[in-house]
């Protein structure tokens, strides 16, 4: 029978971006708590170490029973906070607590439990000078249980006997643990030094704007695999420019290694995942907090459509904040329904206000805050839905509609008398022309089968 090496070609290159994708998300993939992934990590090891070090610059390290990708160069856009499975943040305390296990647990070998482990926690708090102690009484409980079902989670320590949350309802019910110490020993990849303050710490850690092109188009990969939309306009001039003339050859590199698809617009750019619906966080969705954030970016768009192209709009508090209350407020109806599905919890208002305007901001729909909010264009892909529920804000205006003030990006600008100044058609024809120039000498570049990761005899970069 003959095999079709055509097909065993595409179904390698899918296993091996299937499993680079799962490193990205989740760049410490234990074997106990995600076995297809890890068998996919291993089966690929050597590709997938070599082309993480070359297009991104990430070390990956594979071991028998985890993988850990190794992220450099970014810090907002990779470091996301540390959390419970409810969604609440881990407090400074929990951090604590985490920080003081990992000590404990990468030093020991062999099964231990809660309660001795708790002890060890003590005795190293107190080496340290810090006050810490798990048994102290329920608050403290909580947070040391917090950090060990991170750590439970995470694939690294698992419960033989019992459960954390068992321990941290009654202190009496102790649990058995079997730490994997590898693993443990890289939980955490970017330890600080004994001089680092946070403040160099993080900036050691981050160089958005390197000053030599090689550099320079590394950390522009980076952030368009680690980023939900870059936008041109908060690049820096530098790595705005070096987007402009590398950014079908970075589509390239990623595609080849992420399996992704490549949006760019004048706006920006965007990387479109094959299985966006195993993303973290999803988007949209049918939870609440998905439900009522995809109805308020369709309503502000359309509510708040420039009518013209813009990169952003101003969104103003008592739009926002009267929008959040029609679509998921106390009295909305939608809360009936979710009352009625066996789906997950639903928040309070001023909760799942505040969980859907972190998912948006972490999306790169909505930027700033609270008196600059700004509903950003790639909000426009997911629909415009006014709901007329929602009232709208009175002005002084002539035909007393909202009337956003001035968007970004739109290129229009005020004389003193407050009159616009009539737009040049054949300038916007020139600089349309230019674009599409630019943009067609790029396409020539990218179907030359550069993928960005070699040397080229007119370009430095890697």
């Amino acid at each position: 029978m003959e095999t079709n090496t055509h097909l065993e070609d595409a179904a390698l290159i899918g296993e091996r971006q299937a499993a680079a994708r799962a490193l990205m998300s989740r760049p410490l993939l234990a074997r106990r708590t995600h076995p297809v992934e890890f068998s996919l990590v291993r089966a690929h090891a050597e590709w997938l170490v070599q082309r993480f070090q070359r297009v991104l610059g990430y070390r990956l390290t594979v071991a028998d029973d985890h993988a850990r990708l190794v992220k450099r160069g970014l810090v907002d856009e990779v470091v996301s906070p540390t959390g419970r499975a409810t969604g609440a943040r881990f407090t400074p305390r929990t951090h604590t607590y985490l920080a003081l296990a990992l000590a404990v647990l990468v030093e020991g070998t062999g099964p231990t439990t809660a309660r001795t482990l708790a002890a060890k926690v003590r005795s190293a708090a107190r080496e340290a000078g810090i006050d810490a102690d798990p048994a102290r009484g329920l608050g403290e409980r909580r947070a040391y249980c917090a950090a060990l079902s991170r750590l439970v989670g995470l694939g690294v320590l698992t419960e033989t006997s019992g459960t954390v949350r068992a321990h941290q309802a009654d202190p009496a019910a102790d649990v058995s643990l079997t730490p994997d110490t590898e693993a443990l020993r890289s939980v955490a990849a970017h330890l600080p030094r004994a001089g680092d303050t946070p403040d160099s710490f993080l900036a050691d850690a981050a160089d958005p704007d390197p000053e030599s092109d090689q550099a320079g188009e590394v950390a522009l990969r980076r952030l368009l695999a680690e980023t939900a939309v870059v936008y041109r306009e908060h690049l820096s001039d530098r790595q705005r420019d070096r987007l402009a003339a590398h950014q079908w050859r970075a589509a390239a590199a990623l595609g080849n290694l992420l399996g992704c698809d490549t949006e760019i617009r004048a706006e920006g750019v965007a990387l479109v995942m094959p299985d966006e619906a195993a993303a973290t966080p999803r988007f949209p969705s049918d939870d609440p907090v998905g439900h009522t954030a995809l109805a308020l970016v369709r309503h502000l768009s359309g509510r708040l459509h420039p009518g013209r192209p813009a990169t952003s709009v101003p969104v103003p508090d008592r739009e926002l904040t009267t929008a959040l209350e029609i679509l998921g407020g106390s009295d909305a109806p939608v809360r009936t329904d979710w009352a009625r599905t066996a789906g997950p919890e639903i928040p309070d208002p001023e909760r799942l206000s505040a969980l859907v305007l972190e998912l948006l901001t972490g999306l790169g729909l909505l930027t700033g805050g609270p008196g600059s909010w700004e509903l950003t264009a790639a909000a426009a892909r997911f629909g415009a839905d006014v709901d007329e529920r929602v009232p709208r804000i009175q002005d002084n205006d002539e035909d007393s509609r909202t009337h956003p003030t001035q968007p970004r990006g739109s290129g229009q600008d005020e004389t003193e008398g407050g009159a616009a100044p009539q737009a040049d058609p054949r300038g916007d024809l020139d600089r349309v022309a230019s674009v599409l120039q630019a943009v067609a000498n790029e396409k020539v570049s990218a179907t030359s089968g550069d993928t960005g990761d070699d040397r080229g005899p007119r370009n430095n970069s890697g």
